[in-house]
């Protein structure tokens, strides 16, 4: 009888202590290759998001709150900024590119967005039906807000102030016009609906035609001692403007033109301007500390389930070997050798243990399996959930546990007094 065949007939012999290590192999092995996975596919899908846009400049507040709110959408808006200020940025020589972002409506939970269509590009989205906006109070929504809402081209809604999606105020006399649908990316512009920044500032009460800058008041100064009868009637025609305040924006998503801007443009944002500056880079590895902590504590509350399976089969092997010596003096007598008895322990807890690993790996890519499944199904997300870079390391290490708690018990084995034994002592 070979060494494996021997090793699985000793473990049937005592079915539950095996299924029982096996059971714990499997749920320690689960939790981490789960813990691994997911954490895998929450940094990839957040670096993607975030390597797309080098800085995003907002009202002062927390940096983090600005880049969860205008890079992932995922939080409150900071707060808003004077639109004049984009001039600053557009005539800065370390700025390549500047995209405005006016936030604070949604439709059933999914934001409104108010942006120009080089957003669209940093994402390579593209147009699935219809066209982009054009006029104001024109909308294109992205795949999944799309798909989850159920509105296509034609239809018309109005937005919802915040993003509850639990039927707060709307903005009965704005409704938006549907006129273009996304092709799905797997980014976060999925999630939202686009228009005009000129749209969400004038639904919000201000005027995007507004202008502040020096030489319009000067202007202004020079002529209102020569007001007449037709500046009088020019006011008269602007008058439903009278009450529009002067236009805001959320935040500006900034492109840079030199490396160097990374380490210099934010300082000077911060100290020289009623702005902030933050680096969604820097944020989101500050995010995975954060996330790390809780993702910690489960890891090492798996570690110790794997741990406490590698005693219980150390002691498992250890209580089999005490009662099987009369059965390994005689192996010895019938010509077996101290390495044939060595192995034949190894034997056992590696069968033990690979079934361990195995149903550990395969409960975990079927939770992962399934949690796909369901995003998909309920958020239209599309989530990968295949083999992590550790997962091979996890299941070396594994191995190396069980061959480990088997060594003990090999060496006694391998060690056996066989006239003693046999005698009965």
């Amino acid at each position: 009888m070979s060494i494996w065949s021997l090793a699985w007939a000793w473990i049937r012999f005592r079915p539950l202590g095996a299924a029982l290590n096996v059971a714990m192999l499997a749920l320690g092995t689960a939790t981490i290759a789960l813990l691994l996975m997911a954490s895998q596919q929450f940094e990839q899908r957040l670096s993607a998001d975030a390597d797309a846009v080098d800085m995003v400049v907002g009202a002062k507040g927390s940096p983090m709150q600005l880049v969860l709110s205008t890079v992932f959408h995922v939080d409150a808006p900071v707060g808003n900024v004077p639109a004049e200020e984009a001039r600053f940025l557009e005539q800065h020589a370390m700025v390549e590119e500047v995209i405005p972002m006016a936030l604070g409506d949604g439709f059933r939970g999914y934001r409104i967005v108010g942006t120009d269509t080089s957003y669209l590009d940093l994402y390579g989205a593209e147009v699935a039906e219809g066209r982009l906006w054009d006029e104001p109070l024109e909308a294109v929504f992205g795949a999944v807000a799309a798909t989850q809402t159920g509105l296509g081209l034609g239809d018309r809604f109005v937005g919802e102030h915040g993003l509850g999606g639990a039927g707060g105020p709307t903005h009965d006399d704005f409704p938006y016009d549907v006129v273009g649908l996304l092709a799905p990316t797997g980014s976060v512009v999925d999630r939202l609906v686009f228009t005009s920044v000129a749209t969400v500032q004038l639904v919000h009460g201000m005027d995007p035609d507004h202008d502040h800058d020096d030489e319009d008041h000067a202007d202004h100064a020079d002529d209102e001692d020569h007001a007449d009868d037709e500046d009088h009637a020019d006011h008269a025609d602007d008058e439903d403007h009278a009450d529009l305040r002067p236009p805001e924006i959320t935040a500006f998503l900034v492109d840079f033109s030199t490396p160097m801007a990374a380490v210099a443009l934010p300082r000077e944002i911060n100290q020289s301007t009623v702005m902030q500056a933050a680096r969604p880079a820097y944020e989101i590895r500050r995010l995975f500390r954060l996330v790390g902590y809780g993702a910690d504590v489960v890891r090492a509350f798996a570690v110790i389930l794997v741990i406490g399976a590698v005693l219980g089969l150390f002691t498992a092997l250890f209580q089999a070997l005490e009662e099987r010596r009369a059965d390994l003096a005689v192996m010895r007598v019938l010509g077996a050798t101290q390495l044939r008895l060595f192995w034949q322990i190894v034997a056992e807890s590696l069968i033990l243990t690979v079934a361990g690993t195995v149903l550990g790996l395969a409960l975990a890519h079927g939770v992962a399996w399934a949690a796909g499944l369901w995003l998909w199904e309920h958020n239209q997300i599309l989530v990968s959930f295949a083999w992590a870079d550790g997962e091979i390391v996890l299941v070396l290490a594994v191995l190396g546990l069980g061959i480990l708690a088997a060594l003990p018990s090999a060496v006694r084995a391998a060690r056996i007094d066989i006239p003693r034994v046999l005698s009965g002592g």
